[in-house]
């Protein structure tokens, strides 16, 4: 199970031109899986970091009662975020350079990936 995850992880992090990283991650802030490409940060702080951001925004959605969260699009000046949540539990995301990457292949390959992570992580769903 693990290794397949890995292995998802790895390939979409493959496919992204001008991808850093992409990593799924817990809602508790562990990382799952990571595939490094050129990282000018510490990815697992990253990770654990950017699941804070995902509680506040599960709080705020739920609070205001905005439905399910699909993507959550965060852009700063060395980074693009690009993160979806997995279930319930879990979340992906791919950190692309700000410049010279492809955003619109990141979101694509996330939706692709992110059906078969959910698929590896419930079997039953």
């Amino acid at each position: 199970m693990a290794d397949e995850m890995q292995e998802e992880i790895k390939k979409v992090a493959e496919r992204i031109p001008g991808s850093s990283y992409v990593s799924l991650v817990g809602y508790d802030g562990i990382t799952v899986a990571q595939h490094v490409i050129d990282a000018t940060v510490d990815v697992s702080l990253c990770d654990a970091e950017l699941s804070s951001i995902m509680l506040a925004s599960r709080e705020v959605r739920t609070s205001l009662n905005l439905g399910a969260e699909k993507e959550l699009i965060w852009l700063t000046d060395n980074s693009f975020f690009i993160v979806h949540p997995v279930g319930e539990d879990y979340f992906m995301y791919a950190c692309l350079k700000a410049k010279g990457s492809n955003p619109g292949v990141a979101r694509i390959e996330l939706n692709k990936a992110k059906e078969a992570i959910k698929k590896i992580i419930y079997p039953e769903g």
